[in-house]
């Protein structure tokens, strides 16, 4: 299975669509959290504005696709958790270090981000996208002096993460630190996987 990150409009290409979580920017948001609303559907159509985290057979291609990624699913799962869901830092706002049991797609909306992972650091502004693989440690910044940063973020999960956060701390002592970050869940789908 992929993930495919595509900006809304109309689009074509010979892949079988399981689903696609997709997020409209709210009319006016400012430093409102939720900035947006998630809906999930069938194909890859959306309005032109949209975000859509396309789960297909195949990576997509085109103009409209920002990013693409393999993800790596159990076994003999019949069936997932897609979640799509929006992270909203205030300024001095950490992430402390972490992970999450389902890989998946963000996308920053609004701000600047520092992203520490292992391997890199890099500094995310809006429009910038990344991939996170599952039990991948990341520690994030918010960099914004005044208002929000935000990103968008779908992932595949195991089902009995329904309703639950998956946000998992590396050392516990950061348990006891200010956790100023707030998350929306905008949609938790299970999605059936073909069993053939």
């Amino acid at each position: 299975m992929h993930m495919s990150l595509i900006q809304g409009g109309i689009f074509s290409q010979d892949a079988a669509i399981y689903c696609t979580a997709q997020w409209t920017k709210l009319a006016s948001t400012a430093d409102a959290h939720p900035a947006g609303q998630g809906t999930i559907g069938e194909d890859a159509n959306m309005p032109v504005g949209s975000l859509g985290f396309v789960l297909s057979d195949v990576p997509l291609v085109g103009d409209v696709v920002m990013a693409s990624h393999r993800l790596d699913m159990p076994a003999n799962a019949s069936q997932v958790l897609v979640r799509l869901d929006e992270v909203c830092f205030p300024v001095g706002a950490v992430a402390h270090r972490h992970t999450h049991c389902g890989p998946g797609i963000r996308h920053l909306v609004r701000g600047s981000l520092r992203i520490e992972a292992d391997d890199h650091t890099q500094v995310m502004q809006a429009g910038d996208s990344w991939f996170e693989a599952a039990q991948s440690p990341v520690r994030a910044v918010a960099m914004q002096r005044q208002g929000v940063t935000s990103f968008v973020r779908c992932m595949v999960l195991p089902v009995d993460w329904q309703g639950k956060s998956t946000f998992a701390l590396m050392d516990a002592k950061d348990g006891q630190l200010p956790r100023l970050q707030v998350t929306h869940r905008h949609i938790d789908h299970i999605l059936q996987l073909d069993a053939g």
